[in-house]
């Protein structure tokens, strides 16, 4: 039971098996809304009402859609290849990770303030999405997945959380996690198969828009302590690429999925930065 509280090898062994033997992932698709459910609710357990702060969340609507998205927008504008940049456009236009509010969890974040930022952002995302979208690419697209996502993997886990808690979560949550990774990383591992000079910009800026901004938010928001730095720094370096693999693919064909797929890997990779950043700095956040 120890290992599996182990996050990063949890996640680091799923990633791998989802490289190495996909074969499973297309078996398991279906179970990934039901696992991310679950882990929602798990993670939910010990919310707390009380604590509410809503300015915190219009403040992490700032960094997820003008700070993230504006970023990924202007790096997008140095790709030479115009699917590329129309995928990019759709992820700089997705509402953030659902899984931010779990990895908050994790990694010691404040979950309310994720929770309720995430609330937020979903239901500014029905506007904020098709018109970003509509503005940079002129087509339109369907918001019903975006309230899909709001009230399957946010209203209901929050309801059932009120009524069904965990006392130790964690290894439940990295199980399901584990799942969701294998499956995900499985369904788009053919994307490391694709052009290396075609990857190699898209992997730099997916770089840029995980690492270097998650960073830079972690480090400006230090002196509020490590749970608002981690919190802040989540929603400036996740976004929801699930959502984002499937309209590129479904606006714009095949080869504007791959930043999705390439920034799914990047940000299994970036949960384990910031665990190590939590082992390293947090003996000095409590000291100070």
């Amino acid at each position: 039971m120890n290992l599996l509280r182990n996050t990063p090898v949890i996640f680091l062994f799923a990633m791998i098996l989802g490289i190495f033997l996909p074969s499973a992932a297309p078996l398991l698709k279906n179970l990934v809304i039901p696992a991310l459910a679950l882990v929602m609710t798990l993670s939910l357990g010990e919310l707390e009402f009380k604590s509410l702060d809503l300015k915190k969340g219009f403040g992490n609507l700032f960094l997820n859609y003008i700070f993230l998205s504006g970023l990924i927008i202007l790096l997008s504008s140095l790709l030479g290849d115009e699917e590329l940049r129309l995928g990019f456009i759709v992820m700089a236009a997705a509402p953030p990770a659902i899984a931010i509010v779990p990895f908050s969890k994790l990694l010691g974040g404040d979950v309310t303030e994720s929770m309720i930022s995430n609330g937020i952002i979903y239901l500014s995302s029905l506007v904020l999405t098709p018109l970003i979208i509509l503005y940079f690419t002129g087509k339109s697209v369907d918001v019903f997945e975006i309230l899909k996502a709001l009230v399957v993997l946010i209203l209901i886990p929050l309801v059932i959380s009120r009524y069904f808690k965990v006392k130790d979560a964690s290894p439940w949550i990295n199980l399901g996690f584990a799942l969701v990774i294998y499956t995900i990383i499985g369904l788009n591992v053919d994307v490391l198969y694709q052009n290396t000079l075609v990857l190699l910009g898209v992997v730099l800026i997916g770089i840029v828009r995980t690492f270097v901004t998650g960073s830079v938010v972690f480090f400006a928001f230090r002196l509020q302590g490590f749970g608002t730095a981690i919190t802040k720094a989540l929603f400036s370096s996740y976004k929801n690429l699930g959502f984002t693999a499937g309209v590129s693919l479904f606006l714009f064909g095949e080869r504007a999925s791959i930043p999705a797929a390439v920034c799914i890997f990047l940000e299994i990779l970036l949960f384990n930065y910031y665990f190590i950043l939590k082992k390293r700095l947090l003996d000095y956040f409590n000291n100070r």
